[in-house]
């Protein structure tokens, strides 16, 4: 049976070239105090032994991980995919990488994450708060301890410290419903999500201020709030509220691709014709609207974009000097009605 092979360390280097520990680390990072021909000793003795640093010690002496940690509320959301596909692709560009965890649409997860990444292992943080964050407490508690934090998408309240990326979700949702009324569309319903998110709270404000301004009747029978968080029981709660309805709506406006994309399955069974019967707009624009048959208009969130933005914003912190107290900044970027053939 072959024995496990030991990690190299300091000292195995130490032993072989007869020298002293300390000065194996100093060469290994390239100190001028040694020899030029000891660090090239220590080097190769290191490539050839298989030495790799301990990142974990490395970080203890310079105070500096160069990780960025990430949480976010769930990993199956194409829009959070995108976000983290952004950050990681401006972090690597900075000589960042990035640690992801998911709060599961937890706030215990979400607080338990943040105090992980608290004990040394990221230099700043990136978060998305979960529906159930009411109380921001462990975020500014973070804030006040020197670790730079960036949140995004679902803010229920400024935080002092903290930069914010988001997208003005109730203009973006008028835009969408003002366009379908002018299409013509006189019955048109809502399909969003859990009201505790201020996500689905802003965009069911820009569909109820787009029907009011232009005197448009609101069906209580049209409005749903799904309250599943499983893509499985979405699809159930869509299924029964189209079928459950009295008369159809002519136009649908959704507060997710993927809640879209379920209306329209939906409809197809049952034998409507898209546009012609009833119009369908969604809300992401994250790629599975345009390959669907009829392909779906949508509101066009920039995630990508979003996830660059806040690794921006969050590297500018490292980058600021220690004197000054951080100015909190709140970037607003702009979404995109993209017209397809379900309108």
């Amino acid at each position: 049976m072959t024995s496990k092979k030991r990690r190299v360390k300091l000292e195995d280097i130490a032993r072989k070239l007869n020298i002293s520990i300390a000065t194996v680390s100093r060469a290994l990072d390239e100190n001028p105090r040694v020899k030029l021909s000891t660090r090239e000793k220590v080097i190769n003795a290191a490539k050839t032994m298989g030495y790799m640093p301990n990142q974990i010690a490395k970080s203890l002496s310079s105070g500096k991980t160069n990780i960025i940690g990430v949480i976010i509320p769930r990993y199956d959301e194409p829009f959070f995919i995108e976000v983290c596909r952004g950050i990681d692709n401006y972090a690597r560009e900075h000589n960042y990488k990035i640690l992801i965890s998911s709060s599961r649409n937890s706030f215990e997860f979400e607080r338990e994450n943040l105090i992980s990444f608290e004990r040394g292992l990221v230099d700043g943080i990136i978060l998305s708060p979960t529906h159930e964050t009411e109380m921001f407490a462990h975020i500014k508690n973070i804030i006040n301890k020197g670790i730079p934090v960036v949140l995004f998408d679902n803010i229920r309240e400024e935080v002092p410290g903290a930069d914010h990326v988001i997208i003005e979700d109730d203009k973006a949702s008028f835009e969408a419903v003002e366009f379908l009324i002018k299409k013509g569309k006189t019955r048109i319903a809502f399909i969003g999500g859990i009201m505790e998110k201020k996500v689905f709270q802003n965009r069911y404000k820009g569909y109820i201020d787009a029907m009011k301004k232009y005197n448009m009747p609101i069906h209580d029978d049209l409005i749903l709030h799904c309250k599943s968080l499983d893509r499985e029981f979405e699809d159930v709660e869509i299924q029964s509220f189209l079928k459950g309805v009295s008369i159809i709506p002519d136009a649908i406006f959704t507060c997710t691709d993927n809640y879209g994309l379920l209306t329209m399955k939906t409809l197809l069974r049952m034998g409507y014709n898209i546009p012609d019967d009833v119009a369908v707009i969604g809300f992401g624009d994250l790629g599975l609207g345009e390959v669907f048959v009829p392909s779906m208009t949508c509101i066009a969130q920039p995630s990508y974009e979003m996830g660059q933005k806040v690794a921006e914003l969050l590297i500018n912190q490292f980058n600021e000097s220690n004197d000054v107290s951080h100015r909190k900044k709140v970037v607003k970027l702009k979404t995109q009605l993209v017209l397809r053939d379900s309108t």
